[in-house]
């Protein structure tokens, strides 16, 4: 079935499942050589992603106290 990674903790989730798969025999090793692949690949871009908003937040702030630093003068 589908699954949702939409965050580390799902994706940690999933390559537990693929791991007990692949011991029971229940999945091919090649499948779950994708599988990891894909989301090692996955949890990098929800990491930038994080990276990004957090630099956002940041700059954000910045702007705010140069904009509160110049009304004051």
């Amino acid at each position: 079935p589908d699954v949702s990674v939409e965050d580390c903790g799902t994706a940690v989730r999933l390559l537990s499942d693929t791991i007990n798969q692949v011991r029971k025999g229940q999945i091919d090793p090649r499948v779950a050589n994708a599988v990891g692949y894909l989301s090692n690949i996955l949890i990098k871009a929800l990491e930038q992603t994080e990276m990004e908003k957090r630099i956002e937040g940041l700059e954000a702030l910045v702007r705010e106290r140069q904009q509160a630093m110049t009304g004051m003068n």
